[in-house]
């Protein structure tokens, strides 16, 4: 008997997960409409636009303190390191350019260099053919001067021929 009365006596122990959801659920809405009723009001509106104010005055007078400090710490700031970083840019793009103008100098002097050697060179064939011309004018020339002056030399031989016998006949004798 004493088996049947504890059948008889046990005890229902409930689902506490199950409850959880239902007072979870339950809540979820009335919590959710508390909020939204929240919200909408002109007061929570309010409230929300001076915390917002409050903290962007926060930030400011934070960086202020911040730059303030940085001024006077050795340590270089962002503003700093941006301003040497753009100088290092533009100082980057001036060496390209000059860089580029060089190699185009130096390129058009190439050319000019070469272009002087190739007519030094032309000049110096020039050279060496009127110069060779010349030899040949000159040998023509002395060609030419020794056939004038071989009838002349001829002639003046031929003048000089009977005065200087005249001089050699009349030796007077010895005594």
């Amino acid at each position: 008997m004493s088996m049947n009365s504890n059948d008889k006596e046990k005890i229902h122990m409930p689902d506490f997960a199950e409850l959880w959801k239902e007072m979870y659920f339950k809540t979820e809405t009335a919590w959710a409409d508390a909020f939204k009723e929240l919200i909408s009001t002109q007061t929570f509106g309010g409230i929300i636009n001076k915390a917002l104010e409050q903290n962007l005055s926060n930030e400011n007078v934070t960086r202020q303190m911040v730059d303030k400090y940085m001024e006077i710490s050795p340590v270089p700031s962002k503003k700093d390191i941006a301003r040497v970083a753009e100088l290092v840019i533009s100082l980057e793009e001036k060496i390209d350019q000059l860089e580029y103008q060089f190699s185009q100098t130096m390129g058009k002097m190439a050319d000019s260099l070469i272009k002087m050697a190739d007519h030094q060179a032309s000049l110096k064939e020039e050279l060496h053919s009127l110069q060779q011309s010349l030899t040949k004018v000159e040998k023509k020339l002395e060609t030419v001067n020794k056939k004038v002056n071989a009838p002349k030399k001829e002639k003046s031989a031929a003048k000089e021929k009977p005065t200087s016998k005249k001089k050699e006949a009349p030796a007077p004798p010895e005594s």
